[in-house]
């Protein structure tokens, strides 16, 4: 009996899922002048995180699962594109084009001036506030495997967030101000409040539960004031100075890219 089970349990065992993790890496290019696009994010769906392109517009992911991913890049000027690729096991070298929004080819020198006021406006306003405040960069929400803001919050603040009591506001139960829409509330202090909650600089007033609604690779910077009374958060479409975005991403244009 014995021996006649032992092919049925050796086949389940080779029927597992393969734990094989392979290196993926590859170079981004400008779809029209062919030059290398440094500090792209680049990003795949299925790992959970991602990757800035170096100077040389160079990526590298250092262990991903083979088989079929998504794969996106977003970088300021250019079309937030996205692909399916199939990884094989050996690994692969992807290169990846990216093309110029039209409206920016005239005034990419306003959009990085552009960025760097609100990045300094942010900084003032950090140094000015008169109690605690944490920030978070592209880089730091893009390694992320935090599968939303509000998961990145939960674990780089320790925040866990709880069903919120009848009558909680952003200064807690029973507050007159700023009341709560959110279904979630942290503690804080011994109290649980729903937290002021701003996207580029507009409130959001489904507060956590619209963080939850946008992953980490689509947002460019993050503040949180006063041990998580107020957070801020700022998308790539802002950044670049075209008004507040809509809620949620635009759709990611078709990505051209050459898997090798």
């Amino acid at each position: 009996m014995a021996c006649l089970l032992l092919p049925a349990a050796v086949d389940a065992q080779e029927a597992e899922p393969s734990s094989i993790r392979v290196p993926l890496h590859g170079i981004v290019y400008d779809a029209l002048t062919g030059t290398v696009v440094p500090g792209a994010a680049v990003y795949l769906n299925g790992e959970g995180y991602g990757v800035l392109s170096d100077s040389a517009g160079v990526f590298r992911f250092a262990d991903v699962f083979p088989g079929p991913q998504l794969i996106a890049a977003v970088q300021f000027g250019y079309e937030e594109t996205a692909a399916p690729v199939d990884v094989p096991e050996e690994g692969a070298f992807i290169e990846i084009e990216l093309t110029p929004q039209p409206i920016l080819l005239d005034g990419v020198t306003a959009v990085v001036d552009n960025i760097t006021t609100m990045e300094r406006r942010m900084r003032s306003r950090r140094r000015a506030a008169a109690f605690q405040t944490r920030a978070f960069d592209q880089e730091r929400l893009l390694r992320s495997a935090a599968s939303s803001v509000l998961e990145f919050l939960q674990w780089e603040t320790r925040h866990f967030p709880v069903p919120c009591p009848a009558g909680a506001g952003v200064f807690g139960v029973g507050s007159r101000m700023t009341p709560n829409i959110s279904s979630r509330c942290i503690i804080r202090r011994g109290r649980a409040i729903s937290p002021r909650v701003y996207v580029d600089e507009v409130p959001a007033f489904g507060g956590l539960d619209e963080l939850d609604t946008y992953p980490t690779a689509q947002i460019y910077a993050l503040e949180v004031y006063s041990q998580g009374a107020e957070i801020r958060a700022y998308t790539y479409n802002f950044m670049t100075a075209h008004g507040p975005s809509p809620h949620g991403a635009h759709p990611p244009q078709p990505l051209a890219l050459t898997v090798r």
